[in-house]
């Protein structure tokens, strides 16, 4: 064993426990023989050494000389090859080479505070357990085995460890800040707990994310401590039973270690109480990591400070992404990085796997050659993480090919403006900071089935270069209270990744007139419309919510709309444009009488289907699209609603 301070201290001690027991040996070998106690000089179990972890496990926990000797004796134990005999000898029974409470109150018996009291519960041996007692012999209480646990024994010899029981649920965590200004601000957090006192409890408010507990180690690091990561939801009632508290409190004095608890939910009551504790107890700085938990500050015990988490300045994760490139960042990066607001990691990942990808065309790839390879492999990252709470839609309708009254399309100006300038506006022109209102847009689409929202949304997404997703409100909508605004808190936080657009159905399922309030659960829903704003306005890309019956909105909903536009039934001009559009070029059509077709009363998606349905029968039957195939597919678009052509649409009709 390599002879440094602390393991020498060790040593020592065990090795006066030793000379301690071949005393009491000798003195129940020879029966006329008295056991006399030691001289002054012999007594004691050495010096003090500095740095010693024996020494420092002593003053931690207010150990007793004697109680200094029962750690050496269980430690000798483990170390000493003689002290197992010894005890035999000392015990006169060569069936227990063990030390025992018994043994050890008669061995150690000079050492001061030699007491059975030593070997309560609730004293310092056995309430840190420093020592875990075993069986007891039959008949006697005191004729009672103890052993080290392993992780005292680690730390006495210089190799600290968590206790298995703790190594469950705790686990170090090898993160640090990857961002200058995330480094700034793990720095910060260090000052404030030295500031507070190294007992302080840190919240920063913020989803537990890779980067938010990067923060936090690196604040930890910043104090000389070790992090270690606890998610909330691993502290149970049995982690509890099994001494978690003071496991954590006596290994973490071992390790130096800096807790971080982590959730991703409210704490629950238990949860609470165990933060609570844990405050408390002060068990060195806690770092608290979630974006709810303000109800902790309100019961703990002792202060809780909690700070934000700024947003990532993309010009940051730009000049890092470059620097794992080998090149500068270009304005093309920095739109990326604006754009996908993607973990950190991720985003690496993603410029290797298509800086790789650019290379087996061309090495070395330009920028411009792997960006083009990354942005899909970054689109693909927002749909995983978007799957199952929304359903992406293929962009294909654009601005030039969308028919609308002028006065529609120049609102669709203003929005696709808006959200241009919105960074330049808001931030660099100081509209934010002057109460410039929410930064997030949401618009509303009213009108009937069929009359060209869902294609609006499609060529604003095409126009801005926007990912377009569905959300099915009667798919988030939940009977049980609470439930819905977790799902909507699931859409948002995957919707956050990106600038992208969402296109809400049927919002009137969630933003209906709203009658008195007669229930709680009338309460609720009111609760939860109020949440979905919120998080609209929050929301970075675009909430486009569509609705059929634009008078089922209710009017306060509906002033909260940054834009709000309604989809009239189209002009015959206009049918009879959308109904040149609805045959491609390279469609074969024979007679088709547009002037005819544009007096029919159908909505452009009705349209829409007729030609596709007519250009299938023509197909079928291997001729050009007639008026025929028009009229017979315009019949099974009828059927569809269980209705009749009205003859006077057919009046007439060219066949």
């Amino acid at each position: 064993m390599a002879e440094i301070p602390h393991v020498a201290r060790l040593q020592g001690a065990v090795t006066a426990v030793e000379r301690m027991l071949e005393d009491y040996a000798r003195s129940r070998s020879r029966p006329g023989l008295r056991h006399e106690p030691l001289p002054p000089q012999e007594a004691g179990l050495g010096e003090p050494v500095p740095g010693s972890a024996f020494d420092a496990l002593a003053n931690w926990f207010s150990l007793t000389p004697f109680e200094q000797g029962v750690v050496a004796l269980a430690a000798g134990f483990e170390i000493s090859p003689d002290i197992a005999n010894l005890c035999a000898l000392a015990q006169g029974d060569p069936a227990t080479p063990y030390p025992t409470t018994l043994l050890a109150l008669a061995v150690l018996a000079d050492l001061e505070g030699a007491s059975q009291a030593a070997f309560a519960p609730s004293a310092p041996l056995r309430y840190w357990q420093l020592i875990k007692a075993e069986g007891a012999q039959p008949g006697s209480r005191l004729q009672q085995r103890f052993v080290m646990p392993d992780a005292v024994l680690s730390f006495l010899v210089g190799q600290p460890v968590l206790d298995d029981a703790l190594a469950d649920i705790v686990r170090p965590l090898d993160l640090a800040p990857q961002l200058p200004a995330d480094a700034v601000l793990a720095h910060r957090l260090a000052r404030t707990v030295l500031a507070s006192g190294m007992d302080a409890t840190l919240h920063l408010a913020a989803e537990p994310s890779r980067r938010a507990l990067g923060v936090a180690a690196g604040a930890a690091v910043a104090l000389g401590l070790l992090p270690f990561h606890l998610p909330l939801a691993r502290l149970t009632p049995e982690a509890e039973r099994d001494g978690f508290f003071r496991l954590w409190q006596r290994d973490r004095l071992a390790l130096r270690g800096a807790l971080l608890l982590s959730f991703e939910e409210p704490p629950g009551e238990f949860q609470l109480s165990a933060i609570c504790r844990l405050i408390g107890e002060g068990t060195g700085p806690l770092f608290l990591v979630g974006a709810a938990g303000q109800s902790i500050a309100e019961r703990a015990p002792g202060a809780v400070i909690r700070m934000s988490l700024p947003r990532t300045d993309p010009g940051e994760v730009a000049d890092h992404l470059a620097v794992g490139l080998g090149q500068d960042a270009t304005p093309a990066l920095r739109d990326i990085a604006a754009r996908f607001r993607l973990p950190l990691p991720t985003l690496e990942s993603c410029a290797t796997v298509a800086r790789a990808k650019a290379e087996e065309t061309q090495a070395p790839a330009s920028q411009a050659a792997i960006l083009d390879e990354m942005l899909p492999l970054l689109r693909d990252q927002v749909r995983e993480a978007m799957s199952g709470l929304a359903d992406p839609v293929p962009v294909r309708m654009t601005l030039d090919n969308l028919i609308l009254p002028e006065a529609a399309r120049a609102v669709l100006g203003q929005i696709i403006a808006r959200q241009r300038n919105r960074a330049r506006v808001m931030e660099e022109w100081g509209f934010a900071g002057a109460g410039g209102g929410a930064q997030g847009m949401s618009v509303l689409f009213a009108g009937p089935s069929g009359t060209g929202k869902t294609m609006a949304a499609e060529a604003l997404a095409h126009t801005l270069s926007l990912d377009l997703f569905r959300v099915d409100l009667s798919r988030i909508v939940d009977k049980y209270i609470g439930e819905t605004e977790k799902r909507l808190a699931a859409l948002f936080d995957a919707a956050d990744m990106t600038d992208a657009i969402l296109l809400f159905d049927e919002a009137d399922v969630l933003f209906g007139r709203r009658t008195e309030v007669k229930d709680s659960h009338d309460h609720y829903a009111n609760l939860e419309v109020g949440y979905l704003l919120q998080r609209i306005e929050a929301f970075r890309g675009i909430a486009v919510l569509t609705t059929n019956l634009a008078n089922a909105i209710d009017d306060a909903f509906a002033r909260r709309f940054a834009f709000s536009l309604h989809f009239e039934f189209p002009s015959p001009d206009e049918r009879r444009r959308i109904w040149h559009g609805a045959f491609p070029a390279a469609a074969p059509a024979s007679g088709l009488d547009w002037d005819r077709l544009a007096r029919l009363t159908l909505t452009g998606g009705q349209i829409r289907v007729v030609s596709i349905n007519a250009a299938m029968l023509a197909s079928e039957e291997e001729t050009a699209i007639s008026m025929g195939h028009i009229a017979r597919a315009l019949e099974s678009e009828y059927a569809k609603q269980r209705r009749r052509v009205p003859p006077a649409e057919l009046a007439d009709w060219p066949a």
